[in-house]
């Protein structure tokens, strides 16, 4: 019998994860009833990863910003044919996504999930760089890239982020730059690939009504083709990465940008010093009430605002942190723009001094709770749950006890690491029209 480590949650839910030979993790989130089913296979690789020890020749390498990206276009097309056209054929529904930490390829069926499995192992196992292939992409990633320059969230987005950080490679697209992906080659990718699909970097994700054992068999019967020394497990070697040394103090307090829109966007942002572990979690339920407490429509923020005619759409608070970086972004639309910002500075030291009301924090948490029930029945919330878990190496199913135990003294505290000194303004204008 394989051995199994069983993770329950509050609420029923089960997860089984273990261990192959090769140091490949897999984890099933056994969900009975459902006939949906969805499988991903990730590794631990994502655009902040610039600098590491190559795992084939031992030595330190830095590789172009947007690689990670990069290799997730070439990897999902095979020397004949599209991954996407591939699974389309048997009926089936997939992607691939790369984000900062972690690059996943996944599917979505039905009823051909052996066939699905196997075609998923089959792409991330049989990689096909060639000059001419990769040249191709360059002018197909170049597009995207310039794509999304052009759009003005985004844009606010990724101003604040080169205005806090001044080292940190999360300041940079995750696509990279035009620049950067032309020095982008094959066998820059064979490398990164080499290093960070290694089966001790990667884990396997299954959500649905399946039969444990028999899925992790199938699996590993599947892997056993690509691999062979699968065995051998004196192969599984170490990965070192290296990230720059990030400064406290922010790298710009105002970044501004002129784009062809009608209203000006706002992206007030907080430089924070990194945690890990339990207190990733925790910070994202703490911004999660203090977003719902201070930010939502029925917040006295948004009412102020509202009625004098500063904002007309929600203000969004939104937390990002891992164990590499942490930051706070408020954001919202708003056609005054100055106004707005002296606003939400004055809110802010306000809600400082103010007490937190105790009836509607204890709302919100139940709220969440709530939240927590509803996100059983989506597949999809579930899986993003245990990704983040895998990758932040935070407990998984902890949520609701830590929620639990957040007091009014949690948010306070949380406020007060809102300073000026942290603080960035992310402006994008309307370009200045001349007079005909």
């Amino acid at each position: 019998m394989r051995k199994f480590e069983v993770k329950c949650s509050n609420l029923g839910e089960q997860t089984y994860i273990t261990t192959l030979k090769n140091g490949l993790k897999i984890y099933i989130s056994k969900k009975p009833g459902f006939s949906k089913k969805i499988g991903m296979f990730g590794t631990k690789y994502g655009s902040l990863i610039n600098e590491f020890v190559d795992i084939q020749t031992n030595k330190k390498i830095k590789v172009p910003d947007g690689i990670a990206h990069f290799l997730e276009h070439k990897l999902f097309e095979q020397e004949e044919a599209n991954a996407l056209d591939l699974f389309s054929k048997i009926g089936v529904s997939s992607n691939a996504y790369t984000s900062f930490d972690q690059t996943v390829y996944f599917f979505e069926t039905s009823n051909k999930f052996e066939e699905s499995i196997k075609l998923l192992i089959q792409l991330i196992k049989t990689p096909y760089f060639t000059d001419k292939n990769v040249e191709k992409e360059k002018g197909i990633i170049g597009q995207e890239i310039s794509m999304y320059d052009d759009e003005p969230n985004y844009a606010a987005y990724f101003n604040a982020l080169k205005g806090m950080y001044n080292t940190h490679p999360v300041k940079v697209d995750i696509a990279g730059t035009k620049e950067s992906i032309s020095h982008i080659t094959k066998e820059l990718l064979y490398t990164c690939y080499n290093t960070f699909y290694s089966p001790q970097n990667m884990f396997f994700l299954i959500v649905g009504d399946v039969d444990v054992e028999k899925t992790v068999d199938l699996i590993e019967e599947n892997i056993k083709v690509y691999e062979k020394d699968y065995d051998k497990s004196s192969n599984i070697k170490e990965i070192t990465t290296f990230m720059p040394d990030e400064e406290r103090k922010v790298n710009n307090h105002l970044v501004t940008r002129n784009m062809d829109i009608y209203m000006p966007i706002i992206s007030m942002a907080y430089k924070l010093e990194v945690v890990k572990n339990e207190d990733i979690i925790k910070r994202e339920l703490i911004c999660e009430i203090i977003s719902d407490l201070y930010f939502s429509k029925m917040s006295k923020f948004y009412e102020d605002e509202y009625k004098k005619g500063i904002i007309n759409e929600p203000v969004s608070f939104d937390y990002e942190g891992t164990k590499d970086f942490s930051h706070v972004l408020i954001t919202s639309y708003t056609i005054n723009p100055e106004e707005f910002i002296n606003d939400l500075k004055d809110y802010i030291k306000n809600i400082k001094a103010e007490d937190v009301d105790k009836e509607k924090l204890e709302i919100i948490k139940k709220k969440i709770i709530g939240s927590e029930i509803f996100a059983i029945d989506n597949l999809n919330l579930t899986y993003r749950t245990i990704i983040d878990s895998i990758i932040n190496e935070t407990p998984l199913y902890s949520e609701i006890e830590i929620l639990k135990n957040i007091e009014i003294k949690d948010i306070k505290d949380f406020l007060n690491l809102l300073t000026g000194e942290n603080m960035v303004i992310s402006k994008i204008l309307p370009v200045q029209k001349e007079d005909a």
